[in-house]
């Protein structure tokens, strides 16, 4: 950054703006960007010394309503920022993260257009981020993927920043409202034409791989300079207008890079040479003892997740890849998108759908790396076998009304989201040192009282419709608490709401509408109603 630059912004610096404990905490160390939204400061920890990145919004009108510091408290992934803290005050909003080491991508001393090597080495690793931020629940989307917001270190390791704009997918939404995103990497949808989902993303991913390959971001014009036929027809179904026409997801592409096809063995290209020794080694074990499965559906999501035919021999280093599976009824689903349209469909009115034939869990044991598992509408009751998966993030079991016990769960340190929706379910205060856990959806089960949400000090997100809820005392436990469904309870006073300094929105119903208006005029928070 230059100096003149540096000093027009500390000449008008008025740090009396920032809120009073961010500025108990840390040092103003330089000023990285700003634009019209706010700055983004480079701080130091006057407790720690740890230098750390601060972005300070100063319109926070303009923000989605998923708020940046609500998404990055969740994420926990190597080439993610780790959430620090939020400041704000009646006129800015401080969002602290973690400080990466690198440097931009747009400002590596080798400009682009980088070797092929290099921009496979760089996408491959965005594509392993995109599939964990699209699989969360809802999937995340970032909406602003360009060359400034990606950092790469000495080790070539990249790391994606900047969610200021990022927004969770509402499957519901027919488009967004605000258009946020950069000029030629925001896809058509961006622009008002639909809302945006994942192929969001991964329209921007082809802009960013022809610029790699070109030094161009302006797409009709880098398609004339690419040779390269096979990278010519991925950055054209990644850029096509109609996002149906893309790559529906991350791991899609990633596999047309790399050049897996749907067995998905690690075939690596002559330019990745250290693939190649991970590829031998993987296909020296699939020369190991065939996997039985005693459940047949989970054997199913299995091969989907894996995008093995069904006479494909499986190993234990296959087993070892899965990270998600969806499973509805006898239907498996090959990723969250799949997965809700089945869950729609189910919603509203296909009866002839069987439950499913899931007795058990106890195939799940084996998928040690399992992050994201959803079983909805089947005939298991024990949870036990979840015990044994120490990296489950998301646990959806909705539609199960013969589940009681969630106390094996109880030992997850990494879950963030749990949807248990329809289940016999009347407490989850066994799983108060689950310290991630943010998301809950408790609808139609028979907790009764917060009471039954003791300890649970990280809820964001809380769903409670059709619950025999009649008061919100103990709801003041929950202070960072920013979405409540409670539709169809019978909650007859909402102002214990009133305390909670981060709500943003809650839902009633009609018949509560009584109720809500009570509080309108001294509430914070939207109120919608369903």
């Amino acid at each position: 950054m230059s100096e003149d630059i540096v000093d027009n912004f500390l000449a008008v610096f008025d740090d009396s703006r920032y809120p009073s404990d961010f500025l108990q905490h840390y040092e103003l160390m330089e000023c990285l960007a700003h634009n019209e939204l706010g700055e983004t400061l480079l701080v130091r920890d006057l407790r720690t010394d740890e230098l750390y990145v601060a972005k300070c919004y100063v319109d926070q009108s303009l923000l989605p309503r998923t708020s940046e510091s609500s998404l990055l408290r969740n994420f926990h992934h190597e080439g993610l920022p780790a959430f620090i803290g939020e400041y704000r005050n009646d006129t800015m909003l401080c969002v602290v993260r973690d400080y990466i080491e690198g440097m931009p991508l747009e400002k590596l001393e080798r400009k682009p257009p980088f070797s092929l090597h290099q921009t496979l080495s760089i996408v491959v690793q965005l594509c392993d981020i995109l599939t964990y931020l699209h699989s969360q629940n809802p999937p995340i989307i970032h909406r602003d993927i360009k060359p400034q917001n990606i950092i790469v270190n000495n080790q070539g390791k990249i790391t994606l920043i900047d969610f200021g704009v990022s927004r969770t997918y509402d499957e519901s939404a027919r488009q967004d409202t605000v258009c946020f995103g950069t000029r030629h990497y925001a896809a058509p949808e961006q622009y008002g034409f639909a809302q945006t989902d994942q192929r969001t993303d991964i329209f921007s991913v082809g802009v960013l791989l022809a610029w790699l390959l070109t030094g161009s971001s302006d797409i009709e014009q880098a398609k004339t300079a690419i040779s390269n036929r096979r990278m010519l027809g991925i950055i054209e179904k990644c850029t096509a207008f109609d996002p149906k026409d893309r790559y529906k997801n991350a791991l899609q592409l990633k596999d047309a890079l790399t050049g897996r096809q749907r067995r998905r063995r690690r075939i690596g290209l002559a330019a990745l040479a250290g693939l190649l020794v991970v590829a031998t080694a993987l296909l020296f074990q699939r020369s190991a003892h065939t996997i039985h499965f005693n459940e047949p559906v989970i054997e199913d999501a299995v091969r989907l997740s894996l995008g093995l035919e069904e006479n494909a021999k499986l190993t234990e280093a296959d087993l070892l890849a899965v990270n998600q599976l969806f499973i509805l009824g006898n239907q498996a689903a090959p990723d969250y998108m799949a997965f809700n349209d089945l869950v729609d469909e189910f919603a509203h009115g296909n009866g002839s759908l069987p439950r499913g034939d899931i007795e058990s869990l106890d195939d799940l044991t084996r998928l040690k790396n399992l992050h994201n598992i959803s079983l909805a509408y089947q005939t298991f009751s024990d949870l036990s076998p979840l015990a044994e998966l120490p990296n489950l993030e998301i646990v959806d079991i909705r539609n199960n009304p013969q589940v009681s016990d969630i106390s094996p769960l109880a030992g997850s340190v990494s879950l963030t989201s749990l949807t248990i929706f329809d289940t016999s379910i009347a407490s989850l205060s066994v799983l108060r040192d689950c310290p991630r856990l943010s998301q809950v959806d408790a609808g139609m089960t028979l907790i009764d009282s917060m009471t039954a949400l003791e300890g649970l000090d990280a809820l964001q997100t809380l769903m409670l419709r059709k619950v025999p809820l009649r008061s919100l005392d103990g709801i003041a436990d929950h202070p960072l608490l920013e979405n409540l469904y409670m539709s169809e309870t019978q909650v007859t006073d909402l102002s214990p709401l009133l305390a909670l300094p981060h709500l943003q929105t809650v839902e009633v119903s009609q018949d509560m509408r009584s109720t809500a208006e009570a509080v309108e005029d001294q509430a914070s928070f939207d109120i919608i109603y369903n």
